[in-house]
């Protein structure tokens, strides 16, 4: 599968058309409206707030040299009333997350549905292979949620961000829900790894701290000595077990589960 920043690296820059509006890469020329949506209240009221000046700046800087970000202009010509884009999503590997924001003077009038759904159909077309794409929106966002239904997007998950509820919303056809479904086995069976690994772990092991580094030379040379230590994963099994699979901590003192060098 193609990486969300490769596809966007070749295919950008893309300019796209609906009846009313234009996506074009941001450009400089965009500053002042970069400024206007990062700063306004009723914009960020879902958002965390007005962003910063550090955080303004940065963005203004950053938004014309980043592929997959596009300002909303009028067909008809003029400054830009909204920003979309689609970028790799931090949250999971190999997955595109489509964000967007209007200005208040261009709501309500069905211009972010044109411009999103424009975003969506181009995506699903010149990256067939790209992975599930995703919209993140506050629960409490009607309008924002009306706006992805509306694009026949349905909620798939939701999950606690910026200490308030989010809802994670996907395309509902059903090639999108076979790789999802794809997606949250895989994450399954990595949470299954992490339970079986913690309960079949060693007395030993279940008095290591969650920072490894504060284990004595006396302790370590308890432990396996089997690739111990090697990206930050000590084994917390005792010495001379059979090594077909090696059980311990990570750095951060999650559990895991690895089969002689490879991470499980």
């Amino acid at each position: 599968m193609e990486s969300v920043e490769s596809a966007l690296a070749r295919l950008w820059p893309t300019v796209l058309r609906t009846d009313r509006t234009v996506l074009r890469p941001v450009t400089a020329q965009d500053a002042p409206v970069v400024r206007a949506l990062l700063t306004d209240a009723r914009v960020r009221a879902f958002l965390g707030g007005p962003a910063s000046e550090t955080r303004v700046t940065t963005r203004q800087r950053e938004y014309p040299t980043t592929p997959g970000m596009w300002a909303v202009a009028p067909v008809a010509g003029g400054e830009a009333i909204g920003l979309v884009s689609i970028t790799a999503d931090s949250r999971c590997t190999d997955r595109a997350e489509i964000s967007y924001q209007l200005l208040p003077s261009a709501w309500g009038r069905g211009l972010g549905r044109e411009a999103v759904g424009a975003a969506v159909g181009w995506w699903s077309a010149a990256v067939p292979d790209g992975g599930p794409l995703i919209a993140v929106t506050q629960e409490r966002n009607a309008g924002s949620r009306r706006l992805l239904e509306s694009l026949g997007m349905t909620v798939l998950d939701t999950l606690l961000e910026f200490g308030e509820s989010q809802c994670l919303y996907t395309p509902g056809d059903e090639d999108t829900m076979l790789r999802w479904a794809r997606v949250l086995d895989a994450r399954r069976e990595e949470a299954e790894r992490r339970r079986g690994a913690e309960a079949r772990a060693t007395a030993v092991g279940r008095t290591l701290p969650d920072d490894l580094s504060a284990l004595t030379p006396e302790r370590l040379a308890r432990l396996c000595p089997a690739r111990h230590g090697a990206h930050g994963r000590i084994c917390a099994q005792v010495k001379a077990h059979v090594p077909d699979l090696h059980l311990g901590r990570a750095a951060d003192g999650a559990w895991i589960a690895w089969s002689g060098s490879d991470e499980q």
